[in-house]
């Protein structure tokens, strides 16, 4: 009792200091007296919970507890990622992909190989962009480029270029059980469609009967499955995991798919998609009345070095980087998150490797003064459970941010709660909904929220919540007292 008086009394003591200019002193009482009731209840007895709020303006604590103990960020690190790329990239920068052929040309026969040449683009092939080509269509440009260069037969290979960005996929900290799922797709210098494909599965009849493979969207030949799923209770959705590794061509289905259906799809990410993406153009050109001499393929993040200087057909440009920080920011899109880490990592050291990449944007926002002590990130997605950051840092990178010249694109590429995103249901009803922009992040054993609020005088404000090693099966409490504490910020 003592402990809790005296950390409450020092809470007080730091908010009046700190704010009473511009925050509602009631208010903050309310809002201590709710974190101390979360910090102090049975779901958090072995747990910790951390929160930093911070005055955007002046950079003053506005409110802090725990804010310099280093925990897993989960998706909140997709704040970081975006709001670097934003900073060194701005929000008009589009991602660029070439068609391009080497060896010579005569007549309509092409003595040398057709190559895709990427330069990062996750978007590349993505449905998510209206006016944008989607896979299918993306596949076809590229068929009307051929034939409009006037080739007819290739005598070489349909080669893709991923050189761009390093041989490391995925990072060295992800775990096992998320890599061959859509949310852990590796990252290369040529993605495509997401990285994804769909599984679909015919359930049985009863709970504990075997399940039926009955095709991949889109085939990828290369692959070899090994089902071991079962079916589950009707409505218990998806409980699949998917085993397989960017370094290899097996993969196995593990877990349930729900009966009652006719059908169900899960996601996958699929190992090498630049392999696929030269694959598929490859048999669309051969459908297309386009012949490919040589059928074999080279795995998409070799090097390719030739001698020969290779001729543009196509280059096709991204949306901008505003709209595809947007889609990270409300989707919690791990691949757009760790191509813009890759990328920026490339801009400030030259190396796109992950651990260069963190350790070059690590120096970036210190070297601009936030105090990262205790930040220590593995990945740009947050994907990583061994990566942790302090709510400190975190609001320290929201403040400077918010003095960028496009500071506007990344505030509105953070979805807003109670409206938008993966928190468009949370908050409605009070006075959040429409005021706080946050991101949601989640891995096990953590819950976690930041972005910005604006308080009732019309201060903006930065925040970072993070809930840790809570009680197992606790978290849709945890999840809404989180919200709880959003709602109390926004009434400031």
């Amino acid at each position: 009792m003592m402990r809790t008086t005296l950390l409450a009394l020092y809470i007080l003591l730091t908010i009046r200091i700190a704010s009473a200019q511009v925050i509602d002193s009631a208010g903050l009482v309310r809002f201590s007296d709710a974190v101390l009731e979360l910090q102090n209840s049975e779901f958090m007895r072995s747990g910790s919970l951390a929160v930093s709020v911070k005055a955007v303006k002046e950079g003053k604590n506005v409110f802090a507890l725990n804010a310099e103990r280093s925990l897993p960020s989960a998706s909140t690190l997709k704040l970081v990622s975006t709001a670097t790329a934003l900073a060194l990239f701005g929000g008009d920068f589009r991602f660029q992909t070439f068609l391009e052929y080497d060896g010579i040309l005569r007549g309509d026969t092409l003595a040398g190989n057709l190559y895709i040449h990427g330069t990062g683009d996750p978007s590349l092939g993505s449905d998510r962009f209206k006016g944008y080509p989607a896979a299918p269509e993306m596949i076809s440009r590229w068929i009307a480029a051929v034939k409009k260069s006037g080739i007819k037969y290739i005598k070489g290979k349909v080669l893709a270029d991923a050189s761009f960005f390093d041989k490391e996929a995925v990072a060295s900290t992800w775990i096992w059980g998320d890599m061959g799922n859509y949310y852990g797709a590796g990252v290369q210098g040529l993605n495509f469609n997401e990285n994804l494909y769909r599984v679909k599965f015919k359930p049985g009849a009863d709970v504990g009967d075997p399940t039926t493979v009955l095709g991949t969207e889109p085939a990828i030949p290369y692959l070899s499955f090994t089902n071991q799923v079962t079916t589950g209770e009707r409505g218990s959705g998806d409980k699949t995991i998917i085993y397989s590794s960017p370094l290899g061509n097996n993969v196995v289905f593990t877990g349930t798919v729900p009966a009652g259906n006719a059908t169900f799809t899960v996601k996958g990410s699929i190992p090498d998609p630049a392999w696929y993406a030269a694959y598929a153009l490859k048999n669309a050109l051969s459908g297309n009345g386009v012949v490919v001499a040589e059928a074999g393929q080279v795995p998409g993040n070799t090097v390719l070095l030739t001698p020969n200087p290779k001729k543009i057909i196509d280059e096709y440009k991204s949306p901008p980087l505003r709209e595809l920080c947007q889609q990270a920011n409300f989707w919690s899109i791990n691949l757009f998150a760790d191509v813009f880490f890759k990328q920026s990592g490339k801009r400030l050291s030259g190396s796109s490797g992950f651990d260069d990449a963190a350790t070059a944007i690590t120096g970036y926002w210190s070297g601009r003064g936030a105090d990262l002590r205790g930040f220590y990130i593995k990945d740009g997605s947050g994907l990583s459970p061994s990566g942790s950051i302090t709510a400190g840092s975190l609001t320290d990178i929201l403040n400077l941010a918010n003095k960028d010249a496009g500071f506007k694109d990344f505030y509105q590429s953070i979805a807003v709660l109670g409206q938008n995103g993966t928190v468009r249901n949370l908050g409605k009803g009070t006075r959040a909904a429409g005021n706080v922009h946050a991101k949601s992040g989640s891995i096990e054993g953590t819950r976690a929220f930041a972005g910005y609020v604006t308080a009732k005088s019309g201060t903006l404000l930065s925040f970072t919540i993070i809930a840790h090693k809570y009680v197992p099966g606790s978290n849709r409490v945890i999840s809404d007292s989180l919200v709880k504490l959003m709602t109390l910020m926004a009434e400031l």
